[in-house]
């Protein structure tokens, strides 16, 4: 029991980070919520020619956002109501107010132009003043705290819209509360100024950082639950296989993830990361980890069912891969997608595949089907039709047989489970068979001695079984008289088997020598002379122990008696005098 403590540790520490790791985030914007605002924000502006020339909440924005991504801070601050400010807001530059307005602004909202008004007048109908619309809201600790954009007079007496001056007078306020740490300050005033992925300079150098960092601390981490799992010699190297690589990435993407939260990104890049994208990362690979690390703690336990083993083994890819497609389902409904749309686009998509890959799908029944009848098991020796071999592998497509020669052979499992297979693992006795083809000149004595010896053979031998043992005269041929000896050896092996068939085809063809008797040939005689008659000693021995043995009612024709049967079992020496004994 203590040497499995090591390996329950590490499964339960993987359970613990699985559940922190997964742990729903709070959105306020989807993945999909966000395209589609860009989308519309997109729209809006390549269709803005109608704003030239023209003071409306949308033209203000537009031309405030276009000189803000030309980097020309001092245009785009001129949409900035600066008059009445206080003191303390005031002596901040415009520009530094615009730049700590747009970055406050990006870490909480993207802007939709498309609930911009267009009119001169504004919006008339959100029950504020005609001269005021409202963009957006922050929430602070201290409350709700709203952005306007007002309608003043500018110099010549014509009315233009910004940002309104009590919105900006609260520029320094929010920027304590949601703006950057002054370390960051520092370090993206001293990096060249640059944007990518909708990351500062600092943000992206930072990124960067982290997925180094988390790389080697993870490999660090690999390393220490590698040297624990020695501890325990069971299910070590299974153990071990799971750390590599699940686990580790687990930890990777997870460690990735809650180092990303401090750099406090816009709303259009934290967006991916509320969307559980890294979350759903770890989970790609940390679920089908433990799936395989629970088939390889199976198949440990079940080494004597090597079917179960090999058929299991597709039906957990298949496995794998459906988790991995429920994962990604998951973050697709976490980004905003309509998963019904998702699921029937599935269906149909699945509808097609199956029809264009008819025979894979044929395959894997047939997969199924071998692992519900089991007909054959790894390691299992089958003849196939006109193939013989070993089998090595039972896959979702085909099964992988080594040839006597060496050479390996995939069959389709489809042809493999609808056609006739000879499995000749599952033998559990081998058929001794063997024809004796006498010459004709034997005489009716001389075989029935023979017939008594060669049955006191059989039944004598220790590797013969009772059951179906028989020695008969079968036939009576045009060149020969057929006896056939029959019986049954009591093992599986192949091997052994040969050497317990030599042994009789040996120990038979002593006994036909011994009697006199000769095996028949296809042959034809051709005498140009008197032919020389056989010997008559044989047959009158012949004759003689067979009047002998009927004058005392011994004769075992059809078959021995019972008491005589008991007392030839296992009497040969078998290995033969003079071979090793085997042990």
């Amino acid at each position: 029991m203590k040497q499995a403590t090591p390996t329950a540790l590490i499964l339960t520490i993987t359970f613990m980070l699985l559940t922190f790791g997964i742990t729903a985030h709070a959105q306020d914007l989807t993945l999909k919520q966000a395209a589609e605002v860009a989308d519309r924000s997109d729209s809006v502006s390549e269709n803005s020619a109608h704003l030239d020339n023209k003071e409306t909440p949308l033209s203000t924005m537009l031309a405030l956002r276009k000189a803000y991504r030309a980097d020309d801070l001092e245009q785009a601050a001129t949409y900035l109501d600066l008059r009445y400010l206080t003191n303390d807001t005031a002596n901040i530059p415009a520009e530094e107010l615009l730049r700590k307005l747009v970055i406050v602004w990006s870490r909480n909202h993207i802007l939709d132009l498309s609930t911009l008004s267009d009119e001169p007048e504004g919006h008339s109908d959100d029950g504020l003043p005609g001269y005021r619309d409202l963009i957006g809201t922050f929430k602070l600790k201290s409350g709700p705290m709203p952005i306007y954009i007002q309608r003043i007079p500018d110099k010549t007496g014509n009315k233009v819209w910004k940002i309104s001056n009590s919105s900006v007078d609260q520029i320094p306020a929010l920027w304590k509360e949601l703006g950057y740490h002054p370390l960051a300050e520092s370090l993206s005033n001293y990096l060249p100024s640059f944007e990518l992925f909708n990351m500062e300079n600092w943000q992206f150098v930072s990124f960067l950082i982290i997925l180094t960092a988390a790389w080697y601390i993870t490999a660090l981490i690999r390393w220490a639950l590698l040297r624990f799992a020695t501890l325990s010699n069971t299910y070590k190297e299974t153990i071990q296989r799971f750390i590599k690589i699940p686990l580790r990435m687990f930890l990777y993407f997870i460690l990735v993830q809650w180092a990303i939260s401090f750099l406090g990104l816009s709303l259009s890049a934290r967006v991916w990361i509320e969307s559980g994208t890294l979350s759903y990362l770890a989970s790609i690979f940390l679920f089908p980890g433990i799936i395989g690390l629970g088939f390889s703690i199976y198949t440990q336990k079940t080494n004597k069912n090597k079917h179960s083993v090999a058929i299991f083994k597709p039906l957990v890819f298949t496995f794998k891969i459906v988790t991995i497609v429920i994962i990604a389902l998951n973050w697709l409904q976490d980004a905003g997608f309509d998963i019904t749309t998702v699921l029937t686009g599935l269906g149909i998509g699945s509808l097609a595949v199956a029809l264009a890959a008819q025979k894979t799908l044929e395959n894997v029944f047939g997969a199924f089907t071998l692992f519900i009848a089991r007909p054959i098991q790894l390691g299992d020796f089958c003849e196939f039709g006109d193939i013989s071999g070993t089998v090595e592998e039972i896959g979702l497509r085909s099964t992988r047989i080594r040839k006597l020669n060496r050479s390996v052979v995939h069959i389709p499992n489809s042809v493999f489970a609808s056609n006739n297979l000879t499995n000749y693992a599952e033998i559990d006795r081998r058929h001794y068979k063997r024809e004796l083809r006498l010459r004709l000149d034997s005489s009716p004595d001389q075989i029935r001695v023979l017939l008594i010896a060669l049955r006191k053979l059989i039944l004598s031998h220790p590797k013969t079984l009772d059951a179906e043992s028989r020695v008969r005269f079968e036939k009576i041929e045009r060149d020969a008289f057929l006896i056939v000896m029959n019986a049954y050896v009591g093992t599986k092996s192949i091997v052994e088997f040969k050497a317990v068939e030599e042994d009789l085809n040996l120990r038979a063809l002593e006994i036909v020598i011994e009697n006199g008797i000769e095996l028949a040939i296809p042959e034809q005689h051709l005498f140009l002379s008197r032919h020389k008659p056989k010997s008559s000693d044989f047959s009158a021995a012949a004759k003689a122990s067979i009047d002998n043995l009927s004058e005392h009612n011994q004769l075992p024709f059809p078959n021995f008696q019972e008491d005589e049967i008991a007392e030839f079992i296992n009497t040969l020496p078998y290995p033969p005098e003079g071979a090793p004994k085997i042990k």
